[in-house]
């Protein structure tokens, strides 16, 4: 579904301060698979995730979406099958529009290119049976600016956004790293719940150990740009938070 291949990332290259983001990084995540990704900052996780949207350009290797290479494909297009949160709730959402005018956007990408033509009056009953999924009550604000929501319930709806097209591609960059436990809980409660009804291909970057192990079927370790675990299966399931710990051990 998704395949980096001896992808190269290299910030201010051949100056003193060259640094080394992603190192001949290669890996296939399969149809449905949902990866969390762990490392300590400077990793490479965000970069990983600015190279697979487009925010950055890779200087060697290839990334692979669904057959299509998308290596050099603008961040635009590749905005039409990716879906991407970033950990400010701030980011994602029009703050001075309604929540259906959000959506009403959300839902033309790809499709349509005004407004005014995104809102139907078919689109309203629509949206509010996928805000009333959401379980926050946010149906019975649809015409509420979404600068007046929650963190949490903002976040909520920026979730809503990326998957109500169904993406091929699903990036979570931090998306509950800066809300507190017990809304960061009900958010990736929402995620789990999303991504598995609607088999979306995920990749979330967290560093919250626990999530990285409840949530989704793999997780893998980076440091200095290259993959240095993987973790699935029965090895995963019987992975500790402390057994991680001690992995950092060696990152």
């Amino acid at each position: 579904m998704l395949d980096l291949n001896d992808v190269c990332v290299t910030f201010y290259p051949n100056t003193s301060n060259e640094r080394i983001a992603l190192d001949h990084l290669s890996f296939h995540i399969d149809d449905g698979d949902f990866i969390s990704v762990l490392g300590t900052n400077g990793a490479g996780k965000s970069t990983l995730l600015n190279a697979i949207s487009g925010t950055l350009e890779c200087d060697a290797g290839e990334i692979i979406l669904d057959g299509q290479d998308i290596t050099y494909a603008p961040e635009y297009k590749r905005a039409r099958v990716i879906g991407r949160l970033f950990q400010d709730p701030m980011k994602g959402t029009a703050p001075h529009m309604t929540i259906e005018e959000n959506l009403g956007l959300a839902y033309s990408r790809g499709k349509r290119t005004t407004l005014s033509k995104a809102i139907k009056k078919g689109d309203r009953k629509f949206f509010l049976e996928q805000l009333a999924s959401l379980g926050l009550g946010l149906e019975e604000r649809i015409t509420t600016n979404v600068g007046l929501l929650s963190g949490g319930q903002r976040q909520a709806l920026t979730l809503l956004m990326a998957t109500i097209v169904t993406p091929k591609l699903l990036l979570l960059d931090e998306h509950t790293a800066a809300l507190d436990p017990k809304t960061a809980k009900q958010v990736m409660d929402i995620t789990e719940r999303m991504v598995k009804e609607h088999h979306i291909t995920t990749l979330m970057i967290t560093h919250n150990m626990k999530q990285a192990l409840e949530y989704g079927n793999k997780t893998i370790i980076l440091n200095e740009g290259k993959i240095v675990k993987v973790l699935e299966g029965e090895e995963r399931r019987q992975t500790s938070v402390d057994d991680l710990l001690n992995m950092y051990d060696f990152v």
